[in-house]
């Protein structure tokens, strides 16, 4: 009976750990920097269509496309951040409409460039289909494979940009400027607060962020594309596969996990041991990714890489479970709604 209160004693005391979880650091240190530094790169991009479009060069044009592929994987350093002004005006979704199964992008992108008096309208691309106003459509425009682009794409490379400039400083200006910013309420979870009324709540959110993210990159940046044999691999179910860009943009999706776990939870776990194991898994993966020489595309149809990607689902899929039980179950925290469910 001793022995019962004891561990009655000890589990009720651990339940009433308040854990001083430092927000205004996740805030600045992670959220505000990655949404600045995508704030610059839609910047130097829109500039690049600009340029580009009036005077086409090749030099340009390769000036253009390394500026897209930089301003995709500062996306994919955010893509994990569920919450807040991303998701106003249904911005996440007009930064880049993927996974696209149906092919809604290449829909309404081939009715623009067929339609002379709807790329007229192109400088109004914000009122358009989300599927034609960011990243998922310019990267059609801008690696066609074939000839570059002409005046008729140029209209909506230039529309494009300019909208991904506008809505990546409006997230930062959401965030931090006005009478309402929305970094007060993420700072100062509590009761009074409409938004998180407790600390729980919004590491909640946090760990739920981070979970899932690391579902996206299991079931549709990796499954989808090696599909359930060599045979019936398919590189172009690949994210950013046009532009070469599906390993970086997971590489930078696991460094942007890494990244929150380290500003959210790690001080939290420290002495626990499921720390030393999600920091181990975090490693196994980048030592993985390191390995991968090929573009996704291919790497998913070759055996040898695709064994690699393999090694890599499995990891994503431990550091996952780890994420949902040790993590969350350590530190009391629910997961509770999964985004990708609404996709």
């Amino acid at each position: 009976m001793r022995h019962k209160i004891i561990l009655t004693m000890i589990l009720l005391l651990a339940q009433a750990v308040v854990h001083a979880y430092d927000f205004q650091a996740v805030a600045e240190r992670h959220v505000l920097s990655s949404y600045r530094k995508l704030a610059q790169q839609t910047a130097e991009l829109d500039a690049a269509a600009e340029a580009y479009c009036s005077q086409p060069t090749d030099t340009a044009l390769s000036a253009l496309q390394d500026r897209f592929r930089s301003t995709f994987l500062a996306w994919q350093s955010v893509q994990h951040l569920r919450f807040g002004p991303v998701q106003y005006l249904a911005r996440e979704n007009r930064f880049a409409f993927w996974p696209d199964e149906r092919g809604v992008v290449g829909r309404h992108l081939g009715r623009l460039l067929e339609d002379p008096a709807l790329r007229q309208q192109a400088s109004d691309i914000g009122s358009k289909s989300v599927a034609v106003q960011g990243l998922s459509a310019m990267e059609r425009l801008l690696f066609t494979g074939g000839a570059p682009p002409d005046a008729g794409s140029c209209l909506l490379l230039v529309a494009i940009g300019a909208n991904l400039h506008d809505m990546a400083d409006g997230i930062v200006r959401d965030w931090t400027a006005g009478d309402d910013p929305y970094v007060r309420y993420f700072i100062t979870p509590g009761p009074s607060n409409p938004l998180y009324t407790s600390a729980a709540e919004l590491a909640g959110t946090l760990l739920n962020s981070l979970h899932t993210e690391l579902e996206l990159i299991l079931t549709q940046k990796l499954a989808k594309p090696l599909d359930r044999s060599l045979q019936r691999a398919n590189g172009k179910r690949v994210e950013g596969w046009r532009s070469n860009t599906g390993l970086p943009a997971i590489s930078a999706n696991l460094e942007a996990c890494h990244a929150l776990y380290r500003h959210a939870f790690a001080a939290e776990l420290a002495g626990n041991p499921p720390h030393a194991l999600i920091e181990a898994a975090f490693e196994r993966a980048s030592a993985i990714l390191h390995k991968l020489h090929m573009p996704l595309s291919d790497a998913v149809k070759d055996p040898g890489q695709r064994d690699l990607l393999v090694r890599l689902q499995a990891e994503v899929s431990a550091l996952k479970q780890l994420v949902a039980g040790d993590l969350a179950t350590t530190l009391n925290l629910s997961l509770g709604f999964n985004s990708l469910d609404g996709d």
